[in-house]
């Protein structure tokens, strides 16, 4: 960023890993709101990445106990949104 453009407020101070890590969340959210509501829009920058975790996500949320659900825990846990995901999962 150069010094002629402007940062938001929310934006100040924050790293590449906080940039990547909050992407890495918004592609989780997009998951999750697809297994909850099937043919939900997703924003297109996000949308290949939303596929790819779908599965997981769902075998996770559906309560599965493999290595697709384990995947989904651990993308969570690594973008910091463990308790969110777990939140979600069926009783």
């Amino acid at each position: 960023m150069t010094a002629h453009e402007s940062r938001p407020a929310c934006r100040v101070g924050v790293t590449a890993e906080d940039l990547a890590r909050e992407a890495d969340r918004a592609v989780l959210y997009g998951a999750i709101l697809a297994v909850q509501r099937p043919g939900v829009k997703i924003k297109p920058h996000l949308a290949d990445a939303v596929a790819d975790l779908l599965p997981a996500v769902r075998a996770y949320l559906g309560g599965e106990e493999n290595e697709l659900s384990a995947y989904a825990l651990e993308y969570a846990r690594a973008c910091g949104a463990e308790a969110f995901l777990t939140s979600k999962r069926k009783a």
